[in-house]
């Protein structure tokens, strides 16, 4: 283990680093198992396909 490592902390107390967002799903429509496991997810309103536009 790196002893060393350190972070920064903020000036102000009232900044978290991250929060996760994910949606309330209701049962209305859900892809089949096969499709499922293509896609990654059952439901079609979290399928989001990155897009890759060829720059960083």
């Amino acid at each position: 283990m790196n002893q060393n490592y350190h972070y920064e902390q903020s000036s102000s107390k009232d900044k978290n680093l991250a929060r996760a967002y994910v949606p309330f799903q209701y049962m209305n429509q859900v892809y089949s198992p096969e499709e499922a496991l293509r896609k990654g997810t059952i439901f079609p309103e979290l399928y989001k396909p990155y897009e890759f536009n060829g720059r960083y």
